[in-house]
């Protein structure tokens, strides 16, 4: 709680962007409800996560479920700061649905321009 107010200030305060995501942790694997936009979840044991899942940010509102578990394939990091924003690598691609292609890296979506996604023009 105190993490999240403290990143709030941050925020308002310029000195960090908005993330697009907070990392929480959980032991058991979320009911489909309790997936939210901008919240992405590490199930498992701290020392052992085993999937991390969130809803897609592409707007098509897919729960997306990746494996951590370095004994798989594909597989995936997550490392997260202080303020509770996650880094993800390799980055992620959906072949179906929305066909996005994104990084998440500090908390933020990073599109890539091979993306499905309508990127704004810089």
């Amino acid at each position: 709680m105190l993490r999240k107010i403290l990143a709030a200030c941050l925020v308002r305060l310029h000195l960090v962007e908005r993330p697009d995501f907070f990392v929480v942790t959980s032991i058991d694997m979320p009911a489909p409800n309790e997936l939210k936009p901008g919240k992405a979840i590490v199930v498992g044991p701290r020392q052992t996560p085993k999937w991390m899942t969130f809803q897609c940010p592409s707007g098509c509102g897919t729960p997306l479920l990746l494996s951590l578990n370095p004994k798989r394939r594909p597989r995936w990091a997550v490392a997260s700061d202080w303020l509770g924003r996650p880094t993800l690598t390799p980055s992620i691609r959906r072949t179906d649905g929305c066909r996005c292609h994104f990084w998440i890296r500090k908390g933020r979506v990073e599109w890539c321009k091979d993306s499905g996604k309508i990127l704004p023009e810089n």
